[in-house]
Order: C-alpha cells, then structure tokens, then sequence
C-alpha cells in the first residue's frame, strides 16, 4: 500500500458566494482508504462513484462504507452530477437493530428544504430543515472539493448540513501544491473547516480530479489521518456498485 502524508498550514475564512461544481469531471470508480490514529491503524473507508440517471436526471451514485474498531457506519448519496447538490439519502450506523448504537436515517433534498426520518432503538425523530440557498451535504466534502474550479490561492465558501452535525459554512483555501511522490502526479493541497482550530487538509489531484487523502486535528495529539492505497478496490465494493 503507497500511502500519503499530510503537513499543517493556516487556513483564513472568507465569506464567498457558493462557487460553480465541476462535477461532471470526477471519474466512476472505487477507492479505498486506511484510517490511522498514533499511526496505528483503525479503520478503513470505501467509497464508490457510480454514474447513473435518476428521472431523467444525470446524477452520481455514492456509497461511502466505513469499518471501524467496533462501530460501522454506511451512507448512500444520490447527487446532481454537475452541481453535487443532494438529492437523496440514505444510511445506517450498527450492524442490525440489536447493536446498541444503530441507527437507520432516510432524507430527500429540494432548493428549499431537507426532510426525512433518523430512527434508532430509542425511537424515530422526524427531520425538517428549511434552506436558505444551495446546500450541500458535508459528508461528501472530499468529493466536493475536488469539483471544484481549485487554482492557485483560490478561496471557497460551501453551505453545509450533514445530520449528525447541522448547518456550516465550509471556507476552503488553495495552500499549495505537489507532487505525489508514490504517482508522481501533481495534486493541489486545500484546507478546508468552518473553525480555524478544527481544520482539515486535503491532497486533491489535479487530473483526474479526485480526493487523494486528509488529515484533521492537525496541531492535536492523536491526529486521523486517511490515505489512500494505489489499489483498485472495485472487488471489494462490488454489492455497492451494483445500486
């Protein structure tokens, strides 16, 4: 496995309108991350893209899996394939209804509100929560950053909601840029957080455009980080690509 790391740099919030998504230049296909905390490994992350057509709409299909010491978690996205705005989704966290921990969540997406139903062994909460513009989902920010239009010293602001987490407004800057040492390939280093203390610090290769790896708590003693294996993992995602 080739792997990725990640150094700290200042992130500087700027308020901005939404920027255009390029998301129609993301490519299909799987990916497959380790997760480290000490430098020990603690989990790991697929997530699969997948092209498809929802009512005529061209859209992506995503599955993001994530196995962790003791707790699972999989969400599946349907998004605008240009603008990434959410459409749909849906996502459980546990194994089944007898883990303590589970829970089941089902949401649709309009211009103007996000709606669904967060279930667990407590009972179910509805969900409502009206928008004031174009809102993404902040579970998907790697995908979203590498839709962006990156250049050199750019700065992005992103409406956010996630429902484990509510509303944000994600700023993003261009920091820097590299070349992969395991590809050789150049990628743009992007910062990316609604608090300067709780930023996050992505590598986004530049062709094809595609989320490489993150590192968070930068500055805080055990730090995640997620790399990125060379890998193809579509073996391993098939059930998900077959959605």
């Amino acid at each position: 496995m080739k792997r990725l790391f990640l150094t700290a740099a200042c992130l500087v919030l700027t308020a901005a309108a939404p920027p255009p998504m390029q998301g129609e230049r993301l490519e299909a296909g799987a990916t497959y991350f380790v997760l480290k905390m000490d430098g020990q490994e603690n989990g790991r992350l697929w997530r699969v893209l997948r092209k498809t057509e929802l009512n005529g709409r061209r859209v992506w299909d995503i599955v993001l899996h994530l196995k962790l010491v003791g707790r699972e978690v999989r969400e599946h996205y349907v998004v605008d394939r240009a603008s990434l705005l959410p459409i749909m989704m849906d996502g459980t966290r546990g194994r089944d209804r007898s883990d303590r921990n589970w829970e089941s969540i089902r949401l649709r997406y309009d211009a103007r509100r996000i709606w669904g139903t967060r279930e667990s062994s407590s009972g179910s909460k509805r969900i409502s929560v009206a928008l004031n513009g174009p809102t993404w989902d902040g579970h998907l920010l790697g995908v979203m950053l590498a839709a962006l239009p990156l250049a050199e010293g750019g700065r992005y602001t992103l409406p956010t909601w996630q429902y484990d987490g509510g509303k944000k407004q994600i700023t993003a800057e261009v920091v820097g840029d590299i070349v992969a040492s395991y590809d050789g390939k150049p990628a743009w280093l992007v910062e990316a957080g609604d608090d300067p203390s709780d930023r996050v610090r992505y590598e986004i290769a530049r062709s094809p455009r595609a989320e490489r790896g993150y590192k968070e708590d930068l500055h805080a003693p055990g730090c995640v980080t997620i790399w990125e294996t060379s890998e193809a993992v579509l073996h391993v995602s098939r059930l998900e690509t077959g959605r």
